[in-house]
Formats: C-alpha cells, structure tokens, sequence
C-alpha cells in the first residue's frame, strides 16, 4: 500500500468517523448527563468516556443519517404531534372512565411511504407513542405497520386513525427525511396486499 492509497484510506476514516461516530458519542453523552441528572465537567467527562467505551466496544454498523432537516417542518411535527398526543390523553381518558368501557378495539394495517430504515423508525416512534395506539408489528421491507387502536366501533374511526398514521409519517419525512424519501412522500403508495 503506497502512501497516497493509506492518506486516502484514512481520510475516509475520519469523514465516517466525523459523520456517524461523533453524533453518536454526543448523543450518548447527552444521555448519560441526563441519566445522572448532573451537567457538571466530570459528568460530561464521564459521559464521554463512556460513549467511547460503548462505541469502540459495541460498533453498530454505519446508519446513514439524511443531511435534510427544516425547522419549520419539525416545528410544525412537534406542534402538531404535540396536540395529537393531549388529544389523544384525553380520550384514553375518557374511555377508561366511561361506565360502558371498552367495546371495540382494532389492528389497523397501514401501508407507509418511506424505505428508509431511519425515518420509518422515527415515524414508528412518534406513532407509538400517540395514546390509545400501539404498534403491534412492523414490516420494513414492506413498508408495513399494523396498529393497535384502542376504541372504535365504526369503520371511520378505523380509516380517521389510519390518516393519523399516514400524516405523522409525512411530518417527520418532511421534517427530516431525505430527498428520496420526499419524493417516495408524493409517489403512490404500494397496495397493501394481505
């Protein structure tokens, strides 16, 4: 191996170290300060050394991490998921409280836009964490969801959660997806065969 293939070779270490392992290390860093509820210098001291043990120890394969993100499009995800989450608290609320109970319940089968491992992960999240529906199982490779939604006895309830699904998944593409998953975004989706 002649020297300029080694500088070349290590330059394209440092440009996959800059882009995948730092974030992580930040972040797991972040974590551990949160965890300890401290953000004094030997907390992040620790954090950091921690993140590297972790991820010198553990490697995970590179995620590649879209480079897109609007403000505007998270603000209004964040603004919007927000209320869908109070809402949402409110009715789980309700239904658990309400002499009648719990008369219906329904797995739901929701066909997504997006194949990007990244951002359908993201919008599983933000989905599952919206009361009174769980994500009971996830295709990726058919881009698939099935959610468990909790009360409804009729045919549009079942259809009004499915566009809740379908519209935090098109927040978050827009927030931060990538250009391929904008595009996938304006596409038809694929049928949904059972």
């Amino acid at each position: 191996m002649n020297t300029d293939t080694r500088h070349v070779a290590n330059a394209r270490r440092i440009a996959v170290a800059w882009r995948y392992d730092v974030p992580l290390v930040a972040g797991l860093t972040v974590l551990w300060a949160l965890l300890w509820g401290s953000w004094t210098p030997l907390t992040l001291l620790c954090g950091i050394v921690v993140a590297l043990l972790v991820t010198q120890a553990l490697p995970l394969p590179p995620v590649p991490l879209s480079t897109r993100f609007s403000i505007v499009h998270a603000v209004r995800f964040l603004v919007v998921w927000s209320g869908l989450v109070v809402a949402a608290s409110f009715r789980v609320a309700w239904v658990a409280f309400r002499p009648r109970g719990v008369p219906r319940s329904s797995i739901v089968l929701v066909q997504l836009h997006t194949t990007s491992e990244m951002t359908f992960t993201l919008a599983t999240l933000a989905i599952s964490l919206v009361p009174g529906s769980y994500v009971a199982d996830v295709d990726l490779r058919r881009r698939r969801l099935l959610v468990h939604v909790l009360d409804t006895e009729r045919i549009e309830q079942v259809e009004q959660e499915r566009r809740i699904v379908l519209r935090i998944e098109a927040m978050v593409i827009r927030a931060l997806g990538s250009k391929q998953d904008v595009s996938e975004l304006s596409g038809p989706r694929p049928e949904v065969t059972r």
